[in-house]
């Protein structure tokens, strides 16, 4: 008897009520016939992981489907949540948060990463600021992490990433710099000097780091900027959706 599944979204919690509400809205552009629920890290009283794992099994899921909405798999965020949802013995990091009583079963996503949806994104913003390609630089801003073996997983998106949009764009170079560990300005210092700098950030939705880090950190350099994050574009969506459909394809066949 095939068991009734589930979808659980899980992102970074926010005091923003705009944030909250632009994934519920990510969630109704789905339109799956299915049980679907968006759980928050921290921060959304009454939208934690655990009510939304409650949620579903209320509803007489068996099988969840979880799915990290965040940008990379190098977050440490994620290792928190796979501990959380007992699908690794002990965390990669420090953590707060405890295993918790799930009756389901867990069936663990991949983050956007360099997903081809992602790079769809990025070349759109990249090509609103494009004059002559040839003769531009283009440099990703992303959070990253200090965090060893989480700050290869970074290193390793970006990198697929710049590689792909360099040759598909026909860019002079495409670059990346981070925050964690703290390579944005020095990077950004070295293209700038002899290259037409386009910035554009890696971040799910607009806020601290696309509004004020990114620009505080490229003061005084010349740069042209694109402050659009990922949301509230409609392929996060398509992203979504075809992550949902292949993991529920993938256990029809199996």
């Amino acid at each position: 008897m095939k068991m009734r599944q589930g979808v659980l979204v899980i992102s970074h919690g926010s005091r923003s009520k705009s944030w909250v509400q632009s994934v519920d809205q990510l969630l109704d552009e789905l339109e799956l016939e299915m049980p679907l629920e968006a759980a928050f890290l921290d921060m959304v009283e009454d939208r934690t992981i655990g009510k939304g794992i409650e949620r579903l099994e209320a509803q007489g899921v068996e099988e969840i489907l979880a799915v990290p909405l965040f940008v990379s798999s190098g977050s440490t965020h994620l290792a928190e949540i796979q501990y959380a949802l007992g699908l690794v013995p002990q965390p990669e990091v420090e953590t707060e948060l405890q295993p918790l009583p799930i009756c389901a079963r867990i069936i663990w996503a991949a983050p956007m990463d360099s997903h081809e949806k992602v790079h769809e994104i990025l070349c759109e913003r990249i090509q609103e600021l494009s004059v002559q390609p040839e003769e531009e630089i283009v440099m990703l801003a992303a959070h990253g992490s200090d965090a060893p073996g989480f700050r290869e997983r970074w290193q390793a998106m970006l990198e697929r990433l710049a590689i792909k949009l360099q040759r598909e764009l026909g860019l002079k170079q495409a670059i990346y710099g981070t925050f964690h560990p703290d390579t944005l300005r020095e990077r950004a210092c070295m293209a700038a000097d002899s290259h037409r700098l386009l910035v554009i950030p890696l971040f799910l939705s607009p806020g601290y780091y696309t509004e004020k880090m990114i620009p505080k950190k490229l003061e005084q350099i010349s740069h042209v900027y694109n402050r659009r994050a990922y949301l509230p574009d409609p392929k996060v969506a398509q992203w979504l959706k075809e992550t949902i459909t292949s993991h529920l394809r993938e256990k029809a066949v199996t």
